[in-house]
């Protein structure tokens, strides 16, 4: 008899995340990581299952996940993660993010490609809808402070902050999942990879 086989749950981290979204061209890793991000990571990874809605053969799944665990990108335990609270709304828990990422006193701001702000903590409305407006790709304006750009759906989401937050924070993870949910994966072809 065989010993039970030991479930696995795969939780993408913040350096996945900040890597692999900032990528503007799609490729097997950030695929994976869309993938990962759209699913319950509560579950067990299937493999099986997990394969065939990317299109790929297990084989190379699994080298994709090899590499992404190498990387830090990704981490594979066998304790289940702890719950998403962000509920149905897909931004829902977005302001929650952006505090906990821009800290105490600090300022943070999402904002779309064509200057819409997605979400801001530390801004008075009129202020972040300005600073949304300078962000825009096509608005000519300066801004001096930190930009962080991610790609979903072919389009530009850009995070500014009064100043640089921490690289390994958890609540990267929640802000990506939720973007993810609204916006749609950059994508990559069925079997591409």
């Amino acid at each position: 008899m065989q010993p039970p086989e030991t479930l696995r749950f795969i939780r993408v981290t913040a350096t996945g995340v900040l890597h692999w979204l900032a990528q503007p061209d799609a490729g097997p890793e950030r695929a994976v990581i869309e993938c990962l991000l759209s699913m319950n990571d509560r579950h067990p990874v299937n493999l099986h299952a997990m394969s065939a809605s990317l299109s790929w053969p297990v084989a190379q799944l699994a080298r994709v996940l090899f590499s992404l665990n190498r990387s830090q990108g990704i981490q594979v335990g066998t304790d289940v993660p702890l719950r998403d609270e962000s509920g149905g709304d897909a931004l829902a828990g977005l302001d929650d993010d952006l505090q906990t990422l821009a800290g105490s006193g600090l300022r943070a701001l999402l904002a779309s490609n064509d200057g819409l702000c997605l979400a801001a903590v530390g801004w008075s409305d009129e202020e972040a809808e300005q600073m949304a407006g300078r962000l825009a790709s096509g608005s000519g304006q300066a801004n001096s402070a930190p930009v962080l750009t991610w790609f979903f759906g072919r389009e530009r989401v850009l995070l500014c902050t009064d100043a640089g937050v921490g690289q390994r924070d958890p609540a990267w993870v929640g802000v990506a999942r939720r973007l993810l949910r609204a916006c749609g994966p950059l994508g990559l072809e069925p079997g591409l990879a």
